[in-house]
């Protein structure tokens, strides 16, 4: 098979968006940035910082939210 190119293959951890509890401090302000309660992490579907009550709500509405007023 002279000239085939053949891809390989590596990992593809990272792919798939989801939430994580922890982040560096110099990213996170304390906030949810849909009701201002402390955030309780980053979700990296809508890219926000969110607590748990906002981050249980579907996806759509958490994209519809907007960003509160600081």
């Amino acid at each position: 098979m002279l000239g085939h190119r053949t891809m390989l293959t590596m990992a593809t951890a990272g792919h798939k968006p989801c939430a994580t509890t922890e982040e560096p401090s110099g990213h996170n302000d304390g906030g949810c940035e849909i009701c201002g309660d402390p955030a309780d992490g980053f979700c990296a579907q809508v890219k926000r910082h969110l607590c748990a009550d906002c981050a249980a709500k579907p996806l759509a509405a958490r994209r519809d939210a907007g960003v509160r007023d600081a």
